[in-house]
């Protein structure tokens, strides 16, 4: 059975707000959101983020496309440069796992839109995830991935 707690107007599962004030600070901040995997030029497959949307609630991840898609949560930088993902090792399948996070680096080829919606939640001035390398950070559980936006 699964618990959940409110956070910035979000539901997101217990386990995970746990996890998540322990990691993440400044979490008044914070959005629950959805991550697919891929480039947008390709349909959503390769590498990169291909779309970033925001939730109102947590939702079970479909088996059609649990290999694609994840759950994070998203902040604003404190550099104001961009915006901070937070992922859960335990939402990410080993596929997923390997192709974007096992080498510690996550590769963007492509812009990512940034939706009006989340813009609006995090308080962000700019509309686009730019492409890169972005080094992804890991502890106890979570990796913490710090993406420039323009």
């Amino acid at each position: 059975m699964l618990h959940v707690s409110l956070l910035v107007s979000n539901i997101i599962p217990t386990r995970s707000l746990a996890s998540l004030s322990t990691f993440v600070p400044g979490t008044e901040q914070t959005l629950q959101c959805d991550v697919i995997f891929g480039s947008p030029s390709a349909d959503c497959r390769g590498t990169g983020i291909c779309k970033i949307t925001g939730t109102n609630a947590f939702s079970p991840i479909t088996a059609g496309t649990a290999c694609q898609i994840t759950q994070a949560f998203a902040q604003p930088r404190k550099d104001q440069g961009g915006i901070t993902l937070f992922f859960f090792r335990s939402f990410l399948c080993t596929q997923l796992y390997r192709r974007h996070f096992w080498k510690g680096i996550l590769k963007m080829d492509e812009p990512c839109p940034l939706p009006e919606d989340i813009r609006t939640q995090l308080g962000l001035a700019f509309n686009t995830l730019l492409p890169g390398k972005y080094v992804v950070k890991e502890e106890n559980g979570c990796f913490q991935v710090d993406i420039d936006c323009a």
